[in-house]
């Protein structure tokens, strides 16, 4: 039997479900949906955070509120103390060189992995980039090829996935899989299945991904069951939506998403939200009925 508990503090959104990592002693999952693509993941005492550094949609996609990108700048709780931050892409609604940076400089002991566009684009609009340039760790391998690294005993794959758009065909795209304390993470960058279907080397489903974070492609009917073939993680999150989106066509996607894995969209439009998965997954078992139900009050 499954439970999920939903409540509200102070505008952030916490929600419990009693589900258990299958791969780890850690029986708690602390994450933090910022905007758009962003989300942050706490396991046991370490924090790791995906294209949460930016301030503006560019007008058509959900940017964090004033407040969240204060505390950001100033490495003020939740914030506080992350250790590795992951850019898929130099885009302004994944990446913002000013914020990324005072973010840097008030988390002395966090490092950077990201694609050279974005390491080009803070030597360009940031003067304090000599400051952070030693925690940078540069990572653009050849297209449809992956590099993999050991960055604070965190086993990283960055793999560079194409754009699903050709007007965006020249950009430097980067999806991660992320082990650490036992569990596997999933960010897909800026990417569909269709592109990632192109990987050489690698896919994604035989490592036993615990929670992916997806473009809204990768829930869509077509791409959806190509997802379930070359990710099938136990956990789906889709982001990167229109901001324009209304809740009830949100509701209706992920009702209707053929994800084996029923997908969690994030719609409140508060400061930043947090939920935290205790007891995730059943022991030992893949199991695919881990959809979560968000309910207001």
């Amino acid at each position: 039997m499954k439970k999920v508990i939903v409540f509200f503090i102070v505008g952030i959104l916490v929600l419990i479900s009693d589900y258990s990592f299958a791969s780890s002693n850690i029986k708690s999952a602390r994450v933090t949906y910022i905007a758009n693509s962003g989300f942050m993941v706490q396991l046991g005492a370490q924090k790791i955070m995906f294209d949460g550094l930016f301030r503006n949609g560019m007008d058509r996609y959900l940017e964090p509120e004033e407040l969240t990108v204060s505390l950001m700048k100033q490495g003020l709780s939740p914030f506080d103390d992350v250790d590795l931050v992951f850019i898929s892409n130099h885009q302004a609604d994944s990446f913002d060189p000013y914020v990324a940076t005072q973010f840097m400089l008030h988390n002395e002991h966090v490092k950077m992995i990201c694609p050279q566009q974005v390491i080009n684009k803070l030597k360009i609009f940031t003067s304090d980039f000599p400051k952070i340039s030693s925690r940078i760790v540069e990572t653009t391998p050849l297209e449809n090829n992956y590099d993999r690294l050991i960055l604070n005993g965190v086993e990283i794959l960055a793999m560079h996935v194409k754009h699903p758009n050709a007007i965006n065909e020249a950009l430097e795209n980067i999806a991660y899989v992320v082990s650490f304390e036992g569990v596997k993470v999933f960010h897909s960058g800026n990417s569909s299945p269709e592109t990632l279907y192109d990987l050489k080397g690698l896919r994604v489903s035989d490592l036993n991904v615990d929670i992916a974070f997806l473009t809204d492609w990768y829930g869509l009917n077509r791409g959806a069951r190509l997802t379930n073939k070359i990710v099938d993680a136990r956990y789906n999150v889709l982001m990167h939506f229109d901001k324009y989106i209304t809740d009830r066509t949100l509701d209706s996607f992920s009702d209707h998403s053929k994800l084996k894995s029923k997908p969690h969209i994030f719609k409140m439009r508060n400061e930043y939200q947090d939920f935290y998965l205790n007891d995730f997954f059943e022991d030992n078992i893949h199991n695919h009925d881990n959809s979560l139900t968000l309910s207001q009050r």
